[in-house]
C-alpha cells in the first residue's frame, strides 16, 4: 500500500478508460477513497463497481464534462456532499489517440475540431482544479 493515501479523497478525470481507470484501481488498492469522473457515465459506473469490488475503497461515479465550468462545479459539489472533502485531484481528461480527431496535416484539421481539444485538454484541467479549490471545497494545493 501507498501510505499516506488511506482514506483521502481523490477525483480522477477521464478515470472510465485507460490510464484513468488504472489510477483509480490503484489509488483504491492503496485504501483511498475514489471518485471516477467521465463523460462517459456507463464507463466511469463500471469502474466504480471495479473498485469496490477489487479492493476495500469506497467509490462514486460523476459524470462531468470537464470542457463546461457548469458541470465542474457540480461534480465538486456532488462529491462535498457525500465526502465532505476533496483531497487529490487527478487531471487525466483529455482528447488524444483513442478519441476520433483528423489525423492530416494542420491544414485540414476544422477549427472546431481544434476548439474542442482545447477546451477538454486545457480549459477543462483549468475548469476542474478552479471548481476544486474553491473556497468551500477545502482542498489543499500542494
Amino acid at each position: 500500500m501507498i501510505e499516506g493515501l488511506k482514506d483521502k479523497v481523490v477525483i480522477v478525470t477521464g478515470g472510465g478508460h485507460g490510464i484513468g481507470r488504472a489510477y483509480c484501481l490503484g489509488f483504491g488498492g492503496a485504501g483511498a477513497t475514489v471518485v471516477v469522473a467521465d463523460i462517459d457515465e456507463p464507463a466511469a459506473v463500471k469502474v466504480a463497481k471495479e473498485v469496490n469490488t477489487q479492493t476495500d475503497a469506497k467509490s462514486l461515479s460523476v459524470k462531468v464534462d470537464v470542457s463546461n465550468e457548469t458541470s465542474t462545479q457540480m461534480m465538486v459539489q456532488t462529491i462535498l456532499e457525500q465526502f465532505g472533502r476533496i483531497d487529490i485531484l487527478i487531471n487525466n481528461a483529455a482528447i488524444f489517440a483513442t478519441i476520433p480527431m483528423n489525423r492530416g496535416g494542420i491544414d485540414s484539421i476544422d477549427p472546431a475540431e481544434w476548439d474542442r481539444m482545447m477546451a477538454v485538454n486545457l480549459k477543462g484541467l483549468f475548469f476542474c482544479c478552479r471548481a476544486s479549490v474553491a473556497d468551500d471545497a477545502q482542498t489543499e494545493v500542494g
